[in-house]
């Protein structure tokens, strides 16, 4: 970059050049608050920018706007004509003279770097910049730098070496002929220190290109998981706070299981550390760390016979333990409940505690359940409510098998004794009580709502176990049960709130969920003759035999090699079985 060698920087790295841009990127200003004198000055740098001829022009336009026009005072259309003027190559050009060194650049790198930094930082809060492929090219960069540091990235990449390998690689002689650049370096290129302006400027980066519709997998695609992972492990600058952040963000979406698979290791490791700070915390800062630890746990079944993840569950465990035996807050209460389901999804209640402790947590999950939804009929329940209430479900549904499941009068599977496993079993009903209840006023107009089908699906896993009691309820309840599942089979997946949801959790929602959920207890029920002549008054065989129907033309395109057995299809077949044998001349 022949265009640098004789501009120099009149501020220091973070200085005035990110007027365009402060901390990272544009303010949202008023827009429209500039005097006739500075949008007469304005124009002529927008002028000069066009219209430059090499890079000094560029830089002190760029240099007279952010004195003259703080970012605060310009409007969002003037802000696209500075972004398209200014465009990714020099800041791009800026970062790749930075890390390979150019003997032509009177700059030192790192303010180079910062430089570069702070204009991408600027342009990656315009939408098409942040999506554009030149901007994107510049992620390794960033991520080498958040890893290692501005003067290991430098190092590294005059190696060849790729931003996300090791930092310890960058300790390494560089190879013969860059010993001279080794020695004239500044001592601000020696420190391995990532300035907090700079890195506040890559994470903007990172951070914009991840809100993109297809951003995570942009950020997965250049490795994103193992350089931020290192960022944390080496405690880089912001790491903890965003560096965090930016992987809960990767972590939280369609692209966990992905992640997890690509980069095991590397999650696990850092699994590990965050749970060793959560048991070594304070009270009061577990609880703000329970929302944390939840989107840094692996999916259900993945890495699950790792001993590391079975330390890092129990040792959650036992951090959790005292907290919830103390007096909580709403507030403090469901992440707490939240962290526990995730952590039963991952290892059952093996790790879990004493059976004292495995019934005070079902209760508490049970109370929280008839609070959340015995409310009016009309109140609408909170996203964070919903949250709390989800995972409550989950809690009652791992804890229902073990309760039911009695293998002798003295104990159950799960260490509970019978009179445990009877107070269990007195409080999940009455939570379940609740869900009816709830459940009864939903509209049709909310078939769709993610939390209706959790709540549908934790009633049904109860209904599989346990239709006997509250019998009269379940038998009212059947007309929704009925419509709900129709509507979803019949709408063939189309629903997409619902497939977006269940996108994170498996392969994505077909429309036949609700019905496969429900089918253990259509198969109890239609043996009984009360709710049977309810069933057969909603004609709920036509619906089985239509679930039946499109499984069998599923199977047949697949092609038979490759089904394995269905037992939702054999559930469906024994409850058509049941109105066969009872209701004769009905089948007729």
């Amino acid at each position: 970059m022949e265009d640098l060698a004789g501009v120099k920087s009149s501020q220091p790295p973070g200085g005035e050049e990110r007027g365009v841009g402060e901390g990272g990127g544009p303010e949202r200003g008023s827009g429209g608050g500039l005097t006739a004198a500075q949008l007469a000055v304005l124009e002529r740098c927008l002028h000069g920018l066009k219209h430059a001829k090499n890079d000094s022009h560029t830089l002190a336009a760029l240099l007279l706007i952010s004195r003259l026009c703080p970012a605060s005072q310009l409007d969002q259309p003037t802000l696209r004509r500075l972004f398209q003027a200014v465009g990714l190559n020099l800041p791009a050009r800026l970062l790749m003279t930075a890390v390979r060194g150019s003997e032509s650049s009177m700059l030192p790198p790192d303010e180079l770097l910062s430089l570069g930094t702070a204009l991408l930082a600027a342009l990656s809060t315009d939408p098409d910049m942040a999506s554009h492929p030149q901007l994107l090219s510049t992620i390794p960069l960033l991520l080498g730098i958040l890893a290692n540091g501005p003067a290991n990235q430098q190092n590294q990449d005059r190696g060849g070496q790729s931003p996300e390998k090791n930092a310890a690689e960058a300790s390494k002689p560089d190879p013969v002929g860059e010993t001279s650049d080794k020695a004239a370096r500044t001592p601000s290129e020696a420190s391995s220190r990532l300035d907090e302006a700079m890195a506040a400027d890559c994470y903007q980066v990172l951070t914009a290109v991840c809100g993109l519709p297809r951003g995570p997998d942009q950020l997965l695609s250049r490795a994103a998981v193992p350089a931020l992972c290192q960022a944390v492990e080496q405690n880089q600058t912001l790491s903890r706070g965003r560096g965090l952040a930016l992987l809960g963000l990767l972590l939280s979406g369609k692209t966990r299981t992905k992640a997890w698979r690509r980069h095991s290791a590397e999650l696990l490791a850092l699994l590990v550390r965050l749970s060793k700070d959560f048991s070594q915390s304070s009270d009061q800062n577990r609880f703000s760390m329970c929302s944390q630890l939840v989107q840094f746990l692996p999916p259900a079944g993945m890495a699950a016979q790792s001993e590391d993840l079975k330390g890092v569950v129990r040792r959650v465990w036992v951090a959790l333990r005292p907290m919830m035996q103390a007096k909580l807050t709403p507030k403090q209460m469901g992440p707490v409940l939240v962290l526990s389901a995730c952590l039963l999804d991952l290892h059952g209640w093996e790790l879990v505690g004493p059976p004292k402790f495995c019934c005070l947590l079902v209760n508490r999950a049970c109370v929280e359940v008839r609070m959340g939804l015995e409310e009016p009929p009309g109140n609408d329940l909170s996203p964070e409510l919903q949250q709390t209430l989800t995972g409550c479900y989950r809690i009652m549904e791992a804890s229902i098998e073990q309760a039911c499941l009695q293998t002798s009068p003295q104990i159950s599977v799960s260490g509970l004794s019978l009179q445990q496993s009877r107070q269990v079993l007195g409080v999940l009903e009455e939570a379940f009580s609740a869900l009816m209840f709830y459940l009864q006023q939903v509209d049709p107009s909310r078939y769709g709502d993610p939390f209706v089908f959790a709540t549908v699906r934790s009633l049904c896993s109860w209904l599989a176990e346990e239709t006997s009691c509250l019998r009269e309820e379940v038998t009212k309840l059947l007309p929704f049960l009925i419509s709900y599942s129709r509507k979803h089979l019949q709408d063939d997946g189309s629903e997409q709130n619902l497939h977006d949801w269940i996108s994170e959790e498996r392969d994505g929602w077909t429309g036949s969920e609700a019905l496969r959920y429900l089918l253990p207890a259509l198969c109890h029920l239609s043996a009984e003759e009360g709710p049977r002549k309810v069933l057969l008054g909603l004609d709920a065989p036509a619906l089985l035999v239509d679930f039946l129907s499109r499984c069998w033309t599923s199977m047949k395109g697949k092609g038979w090699a490759t089904m394995a057995r269905d037992p939702s299809m054999e559930t469906a077949c024994s409850a058509l079985l049941n109105f066969t044998v009872t209701e004769p001349e009905r089948v007729r």
